[in-house]
């Protein structure tokens, strides 16, 4: 197999030093805490029984999620905010809420993958003339939020088998392909990939069989070429949050080491070069320094520098000089979340980490990973590729907790494997891992 290594991280992904992990419930409730002010003392949460459009959850397990869903913001929320034991719809919750400073009520929605939370703020009509003559007052406040599901999220569901995984398969038509990566790339709320290869950068979704072009910019459109590029290059794709360096923030950073890397708007157009080939770090930027002497990434990822900010340490890798890295927030059951970091020595052997701790090495792996938890269910899976000649995908599980890890699939690709990304939850709330395979885009849910 030819040696074309790749760091293509998503933007759910989380490996840093200045940013804190955080559950999907811990992110919902610091969000519904920003959009509202001034919450009257002794307010009511409560919140109405969580609708899902994935299969298999009983009413009272999506009743039990909407009332830990109201407690962890009545406790973000804190003073004498409380929440409500029972999950109930808005004429119930305004009675219960009746003696209260205020009614927070909460409308629950899993859909595609995202928690998405509804938030008002009705005022309390405690005086009884109050109540006939506005026996249904409006939100005096509202804010909207949604984050991917995790494993805290999704044990209200059944189990996902991560053994019975099935592989659909697309054809592209990028040639030489380099780095992958998806996200919302134009902020319409959908999913879309992204093709790096030796030629160009295209944006597209999997249809029909077929990876179909959005948009596409060739490389001498976007950078120039650098004067000493690697005998065999190194890539990188990842989008990060809209709105991170202002207007006309960038959505997209991509790069090899053949071209400058660059941040592109929604229109693949230009907006900065960037010091280093680039990986999400959480929903930042981060970009990684390359050794030409070694070919190999080499010290921490940094952040990228973004709009003339300061370059924070973003990730510190397993190992000094690596030449694949791939970083995941992994949330627990019980809504604990960790960071799980993983590289590729020079040489093939896999270093791993958790949050910050003892370095553990694993076995020779093939030059491309990812990290993810592919069936959430709060371990975390290690994706590689594989070092014979004919290529396979090995999907590891490791809880950290010292043991080894343990391969829990194995896909043989003949093709060869160019590049490997997971995306977030989207289709019936899995989330996917994405490799492409020769010719071919491969998601395999």
């Amino acid at each position: 197999m030819r040696f074309v290594r790749v760091v293509a991280l998503l933007l759910f992904l989380l490996a840093a030093r200045d940013v804190q992990a955080a559950s999907a419930l811990q992110n919902v409730a610091t969000e519904v805490a920003k959009g509202l002010t001034a919450i009257p003392p002794a307010t009511v949460v409560i919140a109405a029984p969580a609708v899902s459009d994935m299969a298999g959850a009983t009413p009272a397990r999506m009743d039990e999620l909407s009332v830990r869903i109201a407690g962890v913001i009545a406790g973000k929320l804190g003073g004498t905010t409380r929440a409500h034991e029972r999950a109930l719809h808005l004429s119930g919750a305004r009675a219960v809420a009746g003696r209260g400073g205020a009614l927070l009520f909460l409308s629950v929605e899993i859909a595609r993958g995202e928690l998405r939370v509804t938030a008002d703020l009705y005022p309390v009509m405690s005086n009884g003339w109050d109540r006939i003559r506005i026996p249904a007052p409006p939100p005096r406040a509202h804010t909207y939020t949604s984050v991917p599901i995790d494993a805290e999220v999704r044990a209200f569901f059944p189990s996902i088998s991560l053994e019975q995984a099935s592989v659909r398969k697309s054809r592209h038509e990028e040639g030489d392909v380099l780095a992958v990566a998806c996200g919302d790339a134009n902020g319409d709320g959908g999913m879309e990939l992204v093709l790096v290869s030796k030629t160009r950068v295209a944006v597209g979704t999997l249809r029909g069989g077929r990876f179909v072009v959005g948009k596409a910019a060739s490389w001498p459109q976007l950078a120039r070429r650098l004067p000493v590029p690697l005998r065999e290059p190194l890539a990188g794709a990842a989008f990060v949050r809209a709105g991170l360096v202002g207007t006309g923030a960038p959505r997209l950073l991509v790069g090899t080491t053949e071209r400058e890397a660059v941040a592109l708007d929604a229109g693949l157009g230009v907006r900065a070069t960037l010091p280093g080939i680039p990986l999400a770090v959480g929903d930042v930027d981060g970009c990684a320094t390359v050794n030409p002497e070694a070919s190999a990434f080499e010290g921490d990822v940094t952040g990228c520098a973004l709009g003339g900010k300061e370059r924070p340490v973003r990730l510190a890798a397993p190992v000094a000089r690596f030449d694949a890295v791939a970083a995941g927030e992994i949330t627990s059951r019980d809504g604990a979340s960790h960071v799980v970091v993983a590289a590729r020595e020079p040489g093939g052997k896999l270093r791993l980490r958790l949050d910050g701790g003892e370095v553990r090495t694993g076995d020779v792996v093939g030059a491309q990973l990812a990290v993810g938890d592919l069936d959430l269910d709060g371990a975390s899976e290690i994706v590689t590729s594989g070092v014979e000649a004919d290529d396979v995908l090995q999907v590891l599980s490791w809880t950290g907790d010292g043991s080894d890890p343990v391969v829990r699939k194995k896909i043989p690709a003949p093709g060869g494997v160019r590049a490997l990304t997971i995306c977030p939850p989207e289709a019936r709330g899995v989330p996917a891992l994405v490799a492409v395979v020769g010719p071919e885009v491969w998601v395999v849910r």
